[in-house]
């Protein structure tokens, strides 16, 4: 049996024994385990991949060319909940599983969620830059904060992380809205969260956090023409994917003043050399994460366990097992 662990740098910066550990486990002690790393050739990548038996990656992008390169291939096993950068249906076609992991970081993100929002709404980094950089200890140096008591919260994406996003919403005081298709109206009720159209959200939140699973239908859903419905300046959170939003049209919306501020843990382009590029850098309205929402010691080793696992009971064909699969391959014959 063979493995790849194939990522970008920075992605492999971690504990990989945890992954390897687990492969040999499961799969016997003579698993051949490769590791990849990928700088942007991807015939070098086909290279690394043509006949390993699984693939286990956190970013890397999985188009039809990459998997088809090979077509022996049975498993590519995602270290994240989301998987757009993977083409599902090319590995649909020629039985290849993908695997994601359903959860294991919520708590995390709600309340990294929360701690955005704050250290916009209060303006922590302003402070922050005025004590440490221009020695000037002054709580009148900028103005415009809003009391989050009584304000509106707004929720793209009712699902896991949105709920409990909305909980600790409410234990501010806040009102909560979402704007979630798939919600139920009683899932919602049971919260205490109004459900309303997005444009009702756009125009009445004094928050607006992004929690939606990204699809080709709501690529820049926070656009121009959303940003114009903002008639309440509200701050900005998305811990989602970057591609949620238009980043033109954002630095045009905090330019002008149509948005308070954003805290921003995922951007459109996320390796080290393009963000530090980023026009958000440097910006006192603006806190950025780097994708690290997710992130606790707990919630990396689950992320590690349950993503080594998930590709383990592919390659052994125990479909049971598998903590979510997201195309349908018959892997009983693996």
């Amino acid at each position: 049996m063979k493995v790849a662990i194939c990522d970008y740098k920075e992605p492999l910066n971690r504990d990989l024994e945890i992954e390897k550990n687990i492969f040999k486990k499961f799969l016997g002690e003579d698993t051949e385990i490769s590791l990849y790393v990928h700088e942007g050739d991807d015939e070098a990548f086909k290279r690394a991949i043509q006949d390993v038996d699984g693939i286990l990656t956190s970013y890397l992008e999985f188009p039809k060319e990459i998997i088809e390169s090979n077509p022996n291939l049975k498993g590519i096993s995602i270290e994240a909940t989301g998987y757009n950068f993977v083409d599902a249906d090319a590995a649909q076609k020629q039985n290849t599983a993908v695997t994601v992991i359903g959860e294991y970081c919520t708590q995390e993100v709600a309340d990294h969620s929360i701690a955005l929002m704050l250290a916009v709404a209060r303006k922590l980094k302003h402070y922050d830059q005025e004590i440490e950089k221009k020695h000037i200890y002054d709580y009148n140096s900028t103005s415009g904060m809003i009391r989050l008591e009584g304000s509106t919260f707004g929720i793209l994406g009712l699902g896991k992380i949105g709920k409990a996003v909305a909980r600790r919403a409410q234990g501010f005081g806040m009102n909560v809205i979402a704007y979630s298709p798939t919600c139920p109206e009683k899932t919602a009720e049971a919260l205490n969260v109004k459900l309303v159209s997005k444009e009702e959200l756009f125009e009445t939140s004094d928050v607006i956090s992004v929690h939606m699973r990204l699809t080709d239908q709501n690529i820049n859903m926070l656009n121009k023409e959303a940003f114009n419905m903002m008639k309440k300046k509200p701050i900005i959170v998305n811990v989602s994917r970057g591609a949620m939003i238009d980043e033109n049209a954002l630095l045009e919306a905090l330019d002008t003043g149509k948005i308070f501020g954003a805290g921003l843990d995922v951007l459109v382009e996320e390796t080290n050399e393009n963000t530090l590029k980023s026009p958000f850098v440097g910006r006192e309205d603006v806190v950025l994460t780097p994708h690290m929402a997710f992130y606790s010691d707990f919630a990396l080793y689950e992320c590690q366990r349950i993503a080594a696992e998930n590709l383990c009971y592919v390659l052994r064909g125990e479909s049971d097992k598998v903590f979510r699969m997201v195309n349908d391959v018959d892997i009983t014959n693996f």
